[in-house]
């Protein structure tokens, strides 16, 4: 009798759901048989992988290198850019497409008049990345050598 109720016991444990949470508020029934319903493709991806979005961005130097002081006595080193830029985006299924395409993209061309002065703030290239500084943070002798850099552009 023993024997039997444990065999049906058994039988009974092996077929037994669970109920176990994937989201916050939903519950899933699986079995508890170690599998828990879910497969296992082995790293092996059935649909392709989206291709790279890659963004091209092109800045206008309006000048040399230089170091640019502020009114508090701290200086930076940047270049002056304009505040147009060139921007291409294109698909790329890996890096090295990305790198070709780079390559391939036509050069950036300057505007007609590039502005150098927006909002009473010039653009500088500093360590790579665009910063807009106020040009009442820049010394008297930076903002001299922007007014000069200003009379020399296209009108």
């Amino acid at each position: 009798m023993k024997a039997i109720f444990l065999a049906l016991t058994a039988a009974l444990t092996l077929n037994a759901q669970v109920a176990v949470p994937t989201t916050g508020g939903k519950f899933e029934t699986r079995g508890i048989n170690g599998s828990g319903g879910v497969t296992i493709n082995n790293g092996v991806s059935t649909k392709p992988a989206p291709p790279t979005k890659t963004k091209l961005t092109s800045y206008f130097l309006l000048g040399e290198p230089r170091q640019w002081k502020s009114t508090d006595g701290r200086s930076l080193l940047g270049t002056i850019i304009a505040f147009e830029e060139s921007v291409i985006e294109f698909d790329a299924a890996n890096p090295a497409a990305a790198r070709e395409a780079v390559e391939k993209a036509p050069p950036a061309e300057l505007p007609a008049k590039p502005t150098l002065i927006r909002d009473d703030k010039v653009r500088l290239m500093v360590n790579k990345k665009p910063v807009e500084v106020p040009l009442a943070l820049l010394s008297e002798d930076d903002r001299k050598y922007v007014d000069d850099l200003k009379a020399r552009m296209p009108k």
